[in-house]
């Protein structure tokens, strides 16, 4: 017969309340290696940070002299002495911007007589996901320099279908302005607008309804100058 094998008392299982202690014990161990590293996390951040203050250069201060960027969508081309510029910002607000001579250099202001306005698109046509860009040619056809205002207190861009009024740039601007350039005689100066294709009414009413597939007539204005009418297509 096998002889049997007796068990000591100390080597059973260990009981509940032995694994109770050793969690308590490894949690208490664990607290305090956490303790230790946040002091000496904190020690080493109090150090640098004793030892850099002040040393650093200052900010750099914001210049005042710095140009806000342009939130403008169009931009003149300029051809000789200048340029004027017809800008959007939302859906219908024109703006201008030239770089103007002297009054004094030029021989006077332009007569209505001497200054001629053309119009156009970039395109004839447009697919739905184009926008138009229109164009006014301001050309001095008389036989001396002469100064025009080019701001926005005297631009308009306007377009109709028949006899529905669309969209004008006077609906929507905002502080109208003067602004003299100087004309060469001979010369002609251009501002371009792109066209968001939104209907806009005086003064500035909200309009849900957007323009439809068809034809329209651009016409630019400038003063009591108007330009011939060019028609275009919207797809």
């Amino acid at each position: 017969m096998a002889q049997q094998q007796s068990r000591s008392p100390g080597r059973g299982k260990p009981s509940p309340e032995v694994f109770r202690r050793r969690r308590i014990v490894v949690g208490v161990a664990l607290l305090v290696v956490l303790a230790l590293l946040a002091w000496a996390v904190i020690a080493v951040v109090g150090f640098f940070t004793r030892t850099t203050d002040g040393a650093g250069p200052p900010p750099a201060a914001a210049s005042s002299s710095s140009a806000p960027s342009p939130s403008a969508s169009a931009e003149a081309t300029p051809s000789a002495s200048g340029s004027a510029a017809a800008t959007e910002s939302g859906s219908a607000e024109a703006s201008a911007s030239s770089t103007a001579s002297s009054a004094e250099a030029a021989g006077g202001t332009c007569a209505s007589g001497d200054i001629t306005l053309g119009a156009a698109t970039d395109q004839g046509s447009y697919d739905p996901a184009e926008k138009p860009v229109l164009e006014m040619k301001i050309e001095n056809t008389g036989s001396e320099d002469c100064t025009v205002n080019v701001g926005t207190s005297q631009q308009e861009f306007s377009i109709v279908s028949g006899s529905d009024r669309i969209f004008s740039t006077t609906d929507c601007r905002k502080d109208p302005s003067d602004s003299d350039m100087t004309l060469k005689a001979g010369a002609t100066e251009s501002a371009r607008f792109t066209w968001d294709r939104q209907r806009s009414a005086p003064g500035c009413k909200d309009i849900e309804s957007k323009p439809r597939p068809g034809t329209y007539t651009f016409t630019a204005k400038l003063g009591d100058v108007e330009s011939d009418k060019v028609n275009f297509s919207l797809k």
